[in-house]
């Protein structure tokens, strides 16, 4: 924010005089005086003020915050900021660009044409938009599945708005199913190692995921601490023992689960029955109440899992199967080492009951990791600040392998919009429709 100067002083003393008529601004025009001497008397009215105050006007006001952040990531000031440039994202966030980064080299001698994103089948969940003069723009869309497409689509619009740097044009298409089964140009959340062809990005729960009543990340993120701080589940107080709650959806790695983990008392392993209300009022847990046991069981669902994030929300051991499904964090978890902040076992879950008896003998060494997980995802790399620099290096990556887009079509000889404006398309949730 600019520090206030005798120019604004005066701006502002002109201003409290304009609402009452052309009589006030005669007034002043006869009194130059005046004016120079409020200016004046203003200006060390304020040096004075500013040599005595504990707290500048800038920083009353909330200052700039690209200025505030000074190279080095603090949680409590950045978390929220989305003001962040291009270079301080790469210095608060150096590890989280990697899937962008993948996904440009491959296509670095080999650009997206808009040929390429015409021959794609629009199928259920499909959204084709573009950026243009730092606008979202929804040019066709497929279906929808819940409101994933709304909270992606909201999502990419607040990076927009939020950036401190002007955006380039670009034209581009995504799908919020579970899986991209076609090898052509598009946004996911997830993909495996060999659909190379996917560019991921962050998944619709980050914006809020209201069907399940999880709400918002940051209200999850929020929570977990609370959970661990005010109602005192620190570690030492945590239960120890390995949680999962979930439906099983007849997947063999759930089911599997279930079975290993049956009467173990180690493990607080039961599967919900989302339409059987005892199923609800009993086992069911809140992303919050996980954040009580020392250890999380991860598993993957018709692809990724959505809970992941979550979990990584609590200052408690992560313990997941050898994952075939990647997402844009993917990159961060580290399973070996100092900076260790999840478990990975057998996708069999053979050493799971080992892995769990050997934490709870070497408890330091299972804080350590809960420790890091917390640090690494809920206090850096799953902010709101991140996600805005990770959508915003996507759409810079993309650009750089990518056509420019046109914004007008041609119908009948006359020049058309091809897109509606988002703003617009989240009221309406359609793109056409008639006048009232």
């Amino acid at each position: 924010m600019p520090k206030w100067t005798p120019v604004d002083e005066m701006n502002n003393y002109y201003n409290t005089y304009r609402p009452h008529g052309e009589k006030a601004l005669t007034l002043l025009a006869r009194r130059p005086a005046l004016i120079v001497t409020a200016v004046v008397g203003t200006f060390l009215l304020l040096i004075w003020h500013r040599s005595n105050s504990p707290a500048s006007l800038t920083a009353l006001a909330g200052g700039d915050r690209r200025t505030d952040f000074d190279g080095h990531w603090n949680f409590s000031r950045d978390r929220n900021n989305l003001l962040l440039d291009y270079a301080q994202c790469e210095d608060a966030f150096p590890k989280l660009f990697d899937e962008v980064e993948r996904a440009v080299n491959l296509r670095r001698s080999n650009h997206i044409t808009s040929a390429e994103l015409d021959a794609i089948e629009p199928k259920n969940g499909y959204v084709r938009a573009m950026v243009y003069d730092q606008e979202l723009y929804i040019i066709q869309k497929q279906g929808g599945i819940y409101s994933r497409e709304l909270a992606t689509l909201h999502a990419i619009q607040r990076a927009i708005y939020s950036s401190p740097n002007r955006l380039p044009n670009i034209e581009f298409a995504f799908n919020t199913d579970d899986i991209i089964f076609e090898a052509v140009p598009l946004w996911g959340y997830a993909r495996k190692a060999e659909h190379q062809h996917v560019w991921l990005m962050p998944d619709f729960g980050y914006w809020s995921w209201p069907e399940t009543k999880v709400g918002t990340m940051r209200e999850v993120q929020m929570k977990a601490a609370a959970e661990e701080n005010v109602h005192k589940y620190s570690w030492h107080n945590k239960v120890e023992k390995l949680l999962w709650r979930g439906a099983t959806m007849g997947l063999p790695l759930r089911d599997l689960l279930v079975e290993i983990t049956k009467d173990q008392p180690w493990a607080d392993v039961v599967a919900l029955d989302w339409h059987n209300k005892d199923s609800m009022q009993n086992d069911l847990k809140s992303m919050p109440e996980h954040c009580d046991y020392k250890y999380l069981a991860h598993t993957e669902g018709n692809s990724y899992s959505g809970r992941l994030k979550y979990l990584q929300a609590c200052q408690s051991v992560i313990v997941a199967h050898k994952m075939d499904w990647i997402q844009h964090h993917h990159p961060l978890m580290s399973s070996t080492g100092p900076d260790q902040n999840f478990v990975e076992i057998n996708r069999d879950f053979g050493n799971l009951e080992a892995t769990i008896t050997n934490f709870r003998k070497n408890d330091r060494q299972a804080e350590n990791i809960a420790t890091n997980n917390v640090k690494t995802f809920r206090e850096r790399y799953l902010t709101p600040a991140a996600e805005a620099c990770y959508w915003r290096r996507l759409i810079r990556g993309w650009a750089e392998v990518s056509f420019e887009p046109e914004f007008y079509k041609t119908v009948n000889g006359t020049k058309e919009w091809r897109g509606l404006p988002f703003e617009s398309f989240a009221l309406e949730r359609r793109l056409e429709w008639d006048p009232y």
